[in-house]
């Protein structure tokens, strides 16, 4: 006896869009869809007609082909939709492709849609899909809504009130629980979860979860071996092996970490911020070959994405000089300054950059003509320069003799970064080499000690009680040091004990959120960081921690 199809989902509400470069299959994927009762079906033959659309309309379900042409992959325009909040949050992304190699499944999955299809398509398999994880979406959209709005302990008590009855969809509610648990700071309680899942079964998720943990936590033997539990026997699960490179790159093995991430990127090497970390320890390795590669790819992979940044140009650019490629090292640094003109950062970076090349090609006077035009614009910009780039900036400066400049822009640096004594080191050596130690002796410990002294006074008002002056010296520390991780978390605890004496102030609420995100970004994983939001959110809201 066959047996009867599944009945289809109800799509008569629902606003879908195919995503399809091939006119006869997005056909094809309408009239299964219509069959479904779908009335509100649109169509893009890639992805800048996509992207329009989802700007001005909320989808409930998208349809994307992995490959569309010469245009970006449907995984571009699903990373962007994400990044620009383009979806709602019940909304099911299914990708879809004709291909089934490992390297397209494991990428597609790696973008991380709701589900993957391969063609051909039948009506059955797609409805089942799509009512399966519609049903899932559904349930968990308010969740993803308090998310979207950083509402981390709603989202906590949300997930908690569905776990209070059986739930079909319990273990991705707890999953997303311990999720919670770690933004929030409550590392105990995702660790709870954790390790009830994996006396279940040998579930990777939940192993990685508790390797996380022990790398934030500075348990980094701990974390790797969790982690080379799960990457000896899943060479597919491509978040465990980038968490496992970055940890033995911490420990110092950075032979490990690259053999990481040339196995990672044999299985599914449309991943730039893999590349990226591959150039970088392939670069600290003498690999100059494989760094030059790999930076390559990351910006090609990155160019037509949110993930597009100066870093992956800069560290080209570096790798290309190192081996005596002037000319290739300052056609990047154009392309640099095409592909992201406007970005400021950027475009004085593209230039100030050249200055080391036009150096080694022995054009001194166009070097030192550079450095004399941007001195005015690197001393205003330090803070927004990242550090790599100052410190190859410093020491051709100082063969310039332009040491104010090297002075604003070590000393920048250090306020931000006074914590990390590999930092101080390294702006010594500099001027060491320079035959400047007395001056650089002078600046570093001068730099390090200013951004000190003012954590210092900063807790000694906040205990004294003087709140106010407190908050006023740390604002004003923070427009010198906007990016001491360290500073900006002090800065949002003034704030926060403030309003939780005086009540809740929307500017300061704001400001100390926009503080606690960007410590989170300078600092990931940062304990304090979720600590400090769950005591924000708490402000003005009638419920509690969940237990």
């Amino acid at each position: 006896m066959s047996l009867l199809p599944l009945p289809p989902p109800d799509l008569s509400r629902s606003k879908i869009l195919i995503i399809e470069d091939y006119e006869a299959m997005r056909a094809i994927l309408r009239d299964i869809l219509t069959r479904a009762s779908a009335g509100q079906v649109m169509m893009a033959a890639n992805a800048g007609i996509a992207i329009g659309m989802l700007e001005k309309t909320r989808f409930d379900i998208v349809l994307c082909d992995l490959h569309l042409g010469q245009s970006k992959t449907g995984q571009d325009i699903l990373e962007e939709a994400r990044h620009r909040a383009l979806l709602p949050p019940h909304a099911v992304w299914l990708m879809v492709s004709a291909e089934k190699a490992a390297e397209m499944v494991t990428g597609t999955v790696e973008s991380r849609p709701d589900d993957y299809l391969i063609k051909p398509i039948t009506e059955t398999m797609l409805f089942s899909r799509l009512k399966r994880q519609m049903e899932k979406k559904q349930a968990l959209a308010p969740i993803e809504a308090a998310l979207r709005e950083h509402e981390y302990l709603r989202a906590l008590r949300l997930v908690d009130a569905q776990l209070e009855d059986a739930n079909p969809h319990a273990w991705d509610l707890k999953r997303l629980k311990a999720e919670l648990a770690m933004q929030s700071g409550e590392h105990g309680m995702a660790k709870a979860i954790y390790e009830e899942a994996l006396d279940l079964r040998n579930l990777p998720w939940a192993r990685l979860g508790l390797a996380k943990i022990h790398y934030n936590e500075g348990r980094l033997d701990e974390a790797c071996s969790e982690l080379k539990q799960i990457t000896d026997g899943n060479r597919a699960y491509l978040e465990a092996h980038d968490w496992l490179a970055r940890t033995l790159d911490k420990l110092g093995d950075q032979d490990g970490a690259q053999e990481v991430l040339q196995r990672a990127l044999a299985t599914s090497p449309r991943a730039p911020l893999r590349q990226l970390h591959l150039g970088e320890v392939a670069f600290r390795r003498g690999e100059l070959g494989i760094a030059t590669r790999a930076f390559q790819n990351s910006i090609e992979l990155a160019r037509n994405t949110p993930l597009k940044s100066p870093q992956a140009y800069l560290a080209l650019a570096q790798a290309q000089l190192a081996q005596n490629q002037s000319d290739a090292a300052l056609n990047t640094l154009s392309v640099l300054a095409n592909d992201m003109e406007d970005n400021p950062t950027a475009r004085l970076l593209s230039e100030a950059m050249q200055i080391p090349v036009r150096l080694k090609k022995g054009e001194k006077s166009i070097a030192l003509d550079l450095a004399r035009r941007l001195s005015s614009e690197l001393t205003a910009g330090a803070q927004n320069l990242p550090p790599d780039a100052v410190f190859n900036l410093a020491a051709p400066l100082l063969e310039l003799g332009e040491k104010d400049t090297v002075g604003a822009l070590l000393g920048s640096l250090i306020g931000n970064h006074h914590e990390h004594p590999e930092f101080l080191q390294r702006a010594q050596l500099i001027y060491t080499n320079a035959g400047l130690e007395g001056e650089g002796r002078e600046l570093v410990q001068g730099a390090a000690r200013a951004a000190t002294d003012i954590m210092n006074r900063g807790v000694k008002l906040s205990r004294e009680g003087k709140l106010d002056e407190a908050i006023e010296l740390t604002r004003e520390a923070r427009a010198k040091m906007p990016n001491n991780a360290r500073l900006l978390l002090n800065h949002a605890f003034l704030l926060i004990a403030w309003m939780e004496r005086h009540g809740r102030e929307p500017a300061l609420n704001n400001e100390a959120r926009t503080c606690i995100e960007l410590a989170r970004k300078l600092k990931p994983g940062e304990k304090r960081a979720g600590e400090l939001l769950t005591r924000l959110e708490l402000l003005g809201n009638d419920f509690e921690l969940p237990h």
